[in-house]
């Protein structure tokens, strides 16, 4: 649609309101509307500030009036520090973050007028205007497509009486077409490192060993890439002229007393001048910092993740997002191709044990992960010594995230938490994604998991409208008429979500955020659920007390027990 052509009312306004612009300020010599190739509307006009002439175009967008026309310079004019470059549009008063649709573009000269006779002051010197835009780091990263990610903490490990340091550093480093980012990894050569980041990296980057120089001196001319800046550097720094003598290519960092820190790849060329290739440097604040979770609490505990497909998979990584770093995973499966459409892993995992590919995953979340893994179904044929080992490995976690869906598996793990007085939490998607069912249980707080599940269970045939679907799998059911339904991923991540709150829950301590400690989940509108999220509480009954895990305190007891059973040995 063309906006002008739909609301010709409002084409008028935005010409009169030039019009009125002229006739009140001498400083608007021209005025002209015309149409470009795209059919866009554009008034031509001309500002003079100081005896200076200032061509500009006023563009609407097609968006226009919900967005704001584009003022550009004629050529490739630098009018402005507001500006997005030579020949650029000038950042005026009205942008699209504080937009008003009442705005004309007759208003936005007006400001370009503003602007350019603020830093043009009469007395012929230079001034900046006041800036009330405040550009993100993402929108500056725009234009820096070489950048060196430096985790919290690094630079503490420079602080010491040494004025004057030149170090190995260790790097990696990942590429996508003509942009690169490089990691600070370790400062200090292996072995003998004064800081080693803990931070997340990403795998299959390249490795690179570089150089950190710390400074007193004044290396401006470096960080301007001056054609003068290794002429007298033998004398200044002559570790670094050693290693450029070399003539390949180097990686080095600057720190200067005065603050300033500026990184480059450096090239050797063949006249001697070696070519510097600046990267923006980005200080990460502590990852801590973005989660409201008790971190620490929560890291010192063990989660259980049996069952690492779709909802297991999307737990975990949410866990470790919250601050989880130790991980028991549990699941014999291979991850196919087929697992793409639900499963937090991607097509890296494909061929792998999900475990391991899950270990992984999390081991790009969060740094320092403690993943144990164990490749096997509970109650599957596997040797008995392996199954006990794993449901031993199971109970000593400090939480049971059960994500099978398999019966035998959910009543191993209810012995399991049952006997060693542990917490658990399971989910499960309903055939067709029509909803699900996230549930916990804790000790003496809640029924042990088995009696749990029995009481939701019971609850669900009680609702007396029976789920008639026939499961053809377990995310898809077959209504008879119409397609079936599907679980999707968006469905299995709903219900994956409601059972990460349920853990980090439990995994804070203190009192609970959850009234309930079961609940029906509507993702559509089927079966009891009137609508997608249609969410119904369970209410669980009769905790009781769960069974006393054995201590040293019951050593004379078990003496005395083993003394009844145990047949003496006769000579």
């Amino acid at each position: 649609m063309i906006w002008w052509w739909a609301d010709q009312q409002r084409t008028r306004t935005e010409k009169a309101a030039f019009g009125v612009l002229q006739e009140e300020h001498d400083w608007l010599t021209s005025v002209r509307f015309k149409h470009l190739d795209n059919l866009q509307l554009c008034a031509d006009v001309e500002i003079t500030h100081g005896g200076e002439k200032f061509p500009l175009a006023v563009i609407y967008p097609t968006t226009f009036p919900d967005t704001p026309p584009i003022v550009v310079p004629y050529g490739e004019r630098r009018l402005s520090d507001h500006q997005y470059g030579p020949g650029g549009e000038l950042c005026l008063q009205w942008r699209p973050d504080n937009w008003d649709p009442a705005v004309t573009g007759a208003m936005m000269i007006e400001s370009a007028q503003g602007l350019i006779a603020s830093e043009r002051p009469a007395d012929g010197s230079s001034a900046v205007a006041l800036s009330a835009h405040q550009t993100s780091l993402a929108a500056e990263l725009r234009f820096e497509s070489w950048r060196l990610m430096v985790p919290d903490g690094a630079w503490a490990s420079l602080d010491g009486p040494l004025l004057e340091l030149m170090v190995e550093i260790s790097l990696v480093q990942t590429a996508r077409q003509l942009n690169r980012v490089a990691y600070l990894r370790a400062i200090g050569t292996e072995g003998s490192e004064l800081w080693v980041s803990h931070a997340p990296a990403p795998t299959s980057a390249a490795k690179r060993i570089g150089y950190l120089l710390r400074t007193e001196q004044d290396m401006s001319v470096l960080a301007l890439h001056g054609g003068g800046a290794f002429d007298d550097l033998a004398d200044r720094v002559p570790e670094l002229a050693a290693i450029l003598a070399k003539g390949e290519p180097t990686f080095l960092i600057v720190v200067e007393g005065s603050g300033r820190l500026t990184a480059f790849d450096i090239l050797p060329k063949k006249d001697g001048k070696p070519l510097l290739l600046p990267y923006r440097v980005i200080e990460e604040g502590a990852l801590a910092r973005r989660s409201a979770s008790n971190r620490e609490a929560i890291a010192l505990s063990r989660v259980a993740i049996v069952g690492c497909g779709s909802v297991g998979s999307k737990v975990a990584a949410s866990l470790a997002r919250a601050g989880v770093r130790k991980f028991l995973f549990v699941d014999e499966d291979i991850f196919l191709t087929g697992n793409l459409v639900r499963n937090e892993l991607d097509a890296r995992a494909i061929g792998w044990h999900k475990v391991d590919a899950l270990a992984d995953r999390i081991a790009q979340i969060v740094p320092d992960a403690d993943i144990v893994t164990r490749k096997l179904a509970l109650g599957s044929q596997t040797s008995g010594t392996a199954m006990e080992s794993a449901l031993e490995m199971i109970g000593d976690c400090d939480l049971i995230v059960e994500a099978t869906g398999d019966a035998t598996s959910f009543n191993l793990c209810a012995g399991a938490a049952k006997r060693n007085r542990k917490p658990m939490v399971w989910a499960e998607v309903f055939a067709g994604g029509v909803g699900g069912i996230v549930a916990r249980a804790r000790p003496d707080l809640d029924p042990p998991p088995l009696t749990a599940r029995n009481q939701i269970t019971t609850w669900c045939e009680d609702r007396n409208t029976p789920w008639a679907a026939e499961a053809r799998n377990p995310y898809e059911a077959d209504r008879g008429e119409g397609p079936p339904f599907i679980a999707d991923d968006a469905d299995v991540s709903v219900v994956a979500a409601h059972a990460s709150r349920f853990a980090i829950d439990i995994l804070q301590g203190g009192d609970t955020s959850f009234p309930h400690s079961a609940y029906a989940i509507g993702l559509k509108k089927a079966w009891i659920f009137e609508a997608p999220f249609d969410t119904w509480p369970i209410e669980l009954r009769g905790s009781g007390r769960w069974e006393q895990a054995v201590g040293a305190s019951h050593g004379e007891e078990i003496t005395a027990f083993l003394s009844e059973i145990i047949d003496e040995e006769h000579s």
